[in-house]
């Protein structure tokens, strides 16, 4: 049950130069067998420079459930944490506005986080480009397998290092701001990674649903090709953060030694993308030295690979760095 003025849901959407996609976005928050009245769509005008906002005018002049926030260029993260601070519902859902999501997922979704009064509910999300969702039917009836975990349970069983996306969750409001979750202030890329660790450390009653919510759409530009400075800075940022969730209060040994694995892929990520970056590598040493400065005690030794990747990161992170570019280039070579 709500409140007066609350929502059943609050549905989050950073914009920002996306007219090519914002319409296709919205259109599908608007099949989910939701009534206006169950939700309220929050669009985050991020500073946006092109007609976003135009071509979803229509939609926008037809629902009285939506919202929009002005702020300036800041990035996704204050975007949310605006949306956040702001939203009436019981439960927040973030969604990129570049992504969709999948037809009639959301009203299932949210009556069994209402019953279960679960902190958090996590489904599932299907990869395709852009010609993939214009040619794909989806097959979304994976079956009615809903499992009911800790947060501990769902951090050393269901968290992918690799694939900390925020858009897959249903979030209890009140569980974040119980507990002070946001979005980091200070960098535009790679906020997911810390904001979903610390949403599984602290949660309590967590679902897990085998069900396809979220189309995530794949981008054409290369990992590498696109990795510049200021990626790495907020990479770093990330890595000072999951290295510092070990000082939580009472944390079990398992979830420690997983949190220590799970910081030592993310700074695995940043040096491969590091090293296979030509134009980067330059910048190797203000790299280095800054997550040096935010992590000094940095440190792995849980297998061989740990153990030397941490020694050669400590101590010749330049001829580290230079000895996975010649393999690199020596494997495209062959």
């Amino acid at each position: 049950m709500t409140h007066e003025g609350e929502k059943k849901l609050s549905i989050i959407v950073p914009v920002y130069n996306v007219e090519r996609y914002i319409r296709s976005c919205v259109e599908s928050i608007f099949r989910q067998g939701l009534d206006d009245s169950d939700f309220e769509l929050i669009l985050v005008n991020d500073g946006t420079q092109d007609n976003s906002f135009g071509v979803i005018a229509d939609i926008i002049d037809s629902h009285q459930n939506i919202r929009i926030l002005e702020q300036k260029n800041s990035g996704p993260s204050i975007a949310r944490n605006n949306g956040i601070e702001q939203a009436v519902g019981t439960y927040l859902l973030f969604v990129d506005s570049d992504d969709l999501l999948i037809d009639n997922c959301l009203a299932k979704m949210l009556d069994i986080a209402l019953a279960k009064s679960a902190d958090l509910l996590v489904g599932d999300y299907l990869r395709l480009t852009d010609e993939e969702i214009a040619e794909a039917q989806y097959d979304i009836n994976l079956g009615d397998v809903i499992q009911e975990k800790t947060g501990y349970e769902l951090y050393l069983g269901d968290l992918n290092p690799y694939e900390c996306y925020v858009w897959r969750i249903l979030y209890k409001r009140s569980f974040l701001l119980n507990y002070n979750i946001f979005f980091t202030s200070n960098g535009f890329y790679y906020e997911d990674i810390p904001f979903v660790h610390e949403c599984y450390l602290k949660a309590g009653k967590c679902i897990l649903i085998n069900q396809i919510v979220y189309i995530y759409r794949r981008g054409h530009v290369s990992i590498t090709s696109s990795y510049n400075l200021r990626k790495a800075m907020d990479l770093n940022e990330s890595i000072e953060k999951l290295w510092n969730f070990q000082n939580l209060p009472d944390i079990p040994p398992d979830i420690r030694k997983r949190i220590k694995d799970n910081t030592f892929v993310t700074l695995s990520f940043g040096l491969w993308c590091v090293s296979h970056n030509d134009a980067l590598l330059p910048e190797w040493k203000t790299i280095v030295d800054d997550l040096k400065r935010r992590v000094p005690d940095l440190w792995f030794s849980h297998g061989l690979k740990q153990l030397f990747v941490s020694t050669m990161f400590r101590y010749i992170p330049g001829s580290y760095l230079k000895i996975r570019s010649i393999i690199k280039f020596r494997n495209e070579e062959t």
